[in-house]
């Protein structure tokens, strides 16, 4: 992965900041390993096998895979070599079927940075008795836009990607601030792209979604959305009155103790170091070659396309079939 002659890779410092930002260590990955019957020689056969694909598909970025994400998309395919290739292919083909969410990286609107010193998401560093990794979103001020938040999301979820050794996420959902402007502007393409990329494309698992204070003007978007998701998804929604309440399904001890958590952080440190870390320069060139060379050959593919089947060659998307 080059921009100019810089090898990025090469010097790319992917887990700066990991340890502080979720907790990871070093017995982590081979933990997870032990719960799937894998050992370490296997997992490396896996991934040579899964890179020598790679190289092998003339429509793929070359040179632009990096044997973190090859096991990041392992982990969420519980192992199977077949599901992780059609990830990593659906991965890199998403960028050219939705622009609006995926690209723009290299340089952040103010929005982007904003949003993220501000905490609209907020990851907990720990996770889980079940390894579990816990998502939150809330909306801290009336003028959030829904399409820059969901950019910022999948930012932080490529460093995730990279570094996370986790069985699945739970995201918390919390609407306490929802405005009918914010209601508006999720649109029913914007919903499809954003659950297609989470579900197809992304090395995401998802365990539970928690949503919290939805407002009466909510329910039509909860219904709509419920119409677009696999219906393993949909029933792993649950509907909480008030933010307490997420204490009795999820430990209050790993949220900030300025949520109503335990942990000995604040939401406030954790964002300035999720900032201070995605604006590195290390991240900010990844960034910025995502921009550049994320990008597949549709005229030089070889195998059908599941994603160009349900979006279609100019990025509409097909199967947004609603009553």
């Amino acid at each position: 992965m080059t921009i100019g002659d810089e090898n990025v890779y090469e010097n790319f410092d992917y887990s700066l900041n990991a340890q502080k930002l979720m907790n990871i260590r070093d017995l982590d990955l081979e933990n997870l390993l032990k719960s799937y019957n894998i050992n370490q020689k296997t997992l490396n056969e896996m991934v040579a096998s899964i890179r020598e694909w790679y190289e092998k598909q003339p429509h793929l970025p070359q040179g632009q895979i990096h044997d973190r994400m090859i096991i990041g998309h392992l982990i969420t395919r519980g192992f199977s070599v077949e599901q992780c290739k059609e990830k990593i292919d659906n991965y890199f083909s998403a960028r050219s079927k939705m622009p609006d969410i995926l690209l723009g990286r290299g340089s952040w609107s103010p929005n982007m940075e904003r949003f993220l010193k501000e905490g609209y998401w907020v990851v907990p560093p720990m996770k889980t008795k079940d390894n579990h990794r816990v998502i939150l979103f809330r909306i801290v001020n009336p003028d959030m836009v829904v399409l820059d938040v969901a950019k910022l999301g999948f930012l932080m979820g490529d460093y995730r990607l990279l570094n996370d050794v986790t069985h699945g996420d739970h995201w918390i959902l919390d609407f306490s601030n929802a405005t009918l402007n914010h209601a508006l502007q999720f649109t029913p393409m914007l919903i499809s792209k954003i659950y297609y990329f989470v579900t197809s494309c992304h090395a995401i698992k998802i365990k539970g979604i928690h949503l919290v204070n939805v407002p009466v003007f909510g329910h039509s978007i909860l219904a709509l959305a419920k119409k677009i998701m696999k219906p393993k998804h949909a029933e792993r929604l649950h509907l909480y009155d008030g933010f307490e309440n997420i204490f009795n399904v999820l430990p209050r001890d790993i949220f900030p103790s300025d949520i109503g958590g335990t942990a000995n952080t604040t939401v406030q440190e954790l964002s300035d170091a999720w900032y201070e870390t995605l604006q590195s320069e290390s991240w900010k060139r990844f960034y910025a070659n995502q921009d550049k060379n994320f990008f597949v050959d549709e005229s030089k593919r070889i195998t059908p396309s599941k994603i160009t089947d349900d979006f279609g060659v100019e990025g509409s998307f097909r199967k947004l079939e609603l009553d």
